[in-house]
């Protein structure tokens, strides 16, 4: 009895054991799948290149709270303590000897051996120090900012790098959400290659079912059934191909959303569904290079450049500043056994000060500063230009793959006939098998090409948005 309860134990233990590793290989082995915007919105909220960009964003409302804390009151308090081992000794003429010792004695003032004692020549000097060993101070200070030239540009230059820092939000959100899209587009061309590639084989395995059993009754040769075997064969390799690199792609994919590399993605999306149709305004409209992040955040830099020459300018003109302090000194030789000098010391005041000259490297500043708006209105024109040839290749780009559209749709449709027709011949005894594998890889051929342009259409038409900013 008490075997068979340690047996059946054991057999629970192996049935929980076996139902976690399955429900442990279900979980890992499920994939998660996304359409194009959820994989956009995905990357836009888990991708370190995003975080960065939002802490720059943090940073420039620092920086502002910085920048407006120097025309706030400044408050400093400092302590200070002095023991001299040696105080300092002053010389002083002594005027006072010579005229005690005239008083005294004209003819001088005698030792105890009544020798008389040399005097002092008027103006000899003698050493007094006017400083106690102990010396402790404590003090506090205020200060407030008055006027400065260069503090009101500062607020400015800090005003347009916190803008900077949100057009960069933009312009990085905006560059994640192309990436996404560029490595989005290949995963789900592969995934319906891979579909027209399974409705074909499954279609020539059907064929191949039927061949094996007229060969069987001796109507056809084998010959017959090995072509269809070897275009079967041939399909189920590139189907195969198109696995291993369809896992190449959705890795890319993976890295550019910030996705975890162990886990499994699979795009939901299909192409008809992402099918786009460009409006007038796209294909034709003008260009309005505001709405392209990249290019505001360089319209910022251009006007931080600008207010660089105003802040070295800015040195030319005066700084004022008030201030109030209170110093409180305590002096002493002992502070526990003798007395204790206190010396209160109170002042305001107000200070002022100018650049009169620095040899001219205020002034080279300025030149450089200069320069460097210069070369960036030059980038600034050649980002134009480079702007407006994205949008005309663009547009040609899409435009030429709606004709292409249009044309692989009718080799479609025409390959899709002799296919049919051709089945129709071999199955009515006037047909061979070498015209139904001919047909069958003119088929796929044709309906590759049109995934292929209808691919095409959707990334020129991207890039139609890219380029004018709009998507």
């Amino acid at each position: 009895m008490k075997r068979l309860k340690r047996y059946r134990r054991n057999i629970l233990r192996l049935f929980i054991i076996a139902q976690l590793c399955f429900f442990q290989t279900v979980l890992f082995s499920q994939s998660e799948k996304m359409s194009l915007e959820d994989a956009i919105k995905y990357a836009l909220e888990n991708t370190n290149s995003t975080k960065v960009s939002l802490l720059g964003i943090k940073d420039a409302d620092l920086a502002i709270q910085q920048g407006k804390a120097i025309a706030k009151p400044q408050i400093t308090a400092s302590s200070n303590y002095n023991y001299f081992l040696l105080t300092p000794q002053s010389v002083i003429p002594d005027f006072i000897s010579p005229t005690v010792y005239g008083v005294l004695n004209t003819e001088g003032i005698k030792d105890g051996n009544g020798n008389v004692v040399q005097q002092k020549a008027p103006g000899a000097g003698v050493s007094a120090s006017f400083v106690l060993k102990n010396q402790f101070s404590i003090g506090a200070q205020v200060s407030q900012l008055l006027y400065s030239a260069s503090y009101k540009t500062g607020l400015k230059a800090i005003d347009l790098s916190q803008e900077l820092a949100l057009k960069q939000v933009s312009s990085k959100n905006m560059e994640v959400r192309n990436q996404v899209i560029d490595a989005y587009m290949p995963a789900l061309l592969i995934t319906e290659t891979a579909k027209t590639l399974d409705k074909n084989i499954k279609n020539l395995e059907s064929l191949f079912k039927d061949l094996k059993a007229t060969y069987k009754a001796g109507f056809i040769e084998q010959l017959d059934v090995d072509r269809i075997e070897l275009s079967i064969s041939n399909l189920r390799t590139e189907r195969e191909n198109i696995d291993r690199n369809k896992e190449l792609v959705l890795n890319g994919l993976k890295m550019v959303m910030g996705y975890p590399l162990d886990k499994n993605l699979e795009p939901t999306d299909d192409i008809n569904s992402l099918m786009p149709k460009a409006t007038d305004i796209e294909l034709t409209g003008a260009i309005d290079f505001k709405n392209r992040a990249d290019y505001n955040v360089l319209t910022s830099s251009e006007k931080l450049t600008a207010l660089n020459i105003d802040l070295n300018k800015a040195a030319y003109m005066p700084t004022v500043a008030g201030f109030a302090s209170f110093t409180e000194n305590l002096n002493s030789n002992n502070y526990f056994t003798q007395q204790v000098y206190s010396q209160p010391q109170s002042v305001i005041g107000v200070t002022a000060s100018i650049n009169l000259w620095d040899g001219f490297a205020t002034k080279t500043k300025i030149e450089r500063a200069s320069l460097a708006l210069k070369q960036l209105q030059l980038q600034k024109a050649d980002f134009e230009r480079g702007i407006t040839l994205q949008v005309m290749n663009a547009r040609l780009a899409y435009i030429n793959a709606v004709k292409r559209l249009e044309n692989q749709n009718k080799n479609l449709a025409l390959a899709e006939r002799i296919f049919d027709t051709t089945n129709k011949k071999y199955k009515g005894g006037v047909g061979s098998t070498l015209e139904i594998t001919t047909a069958e890889q003119q088929l796929y051929t044709a309906q590759q090409n049109v995934r292929q342009a209808q691919y095409d259409i959707i990334v020129t038409y991207k890039s139609i948005q890219k380029a004018l900013g709009s998507n």
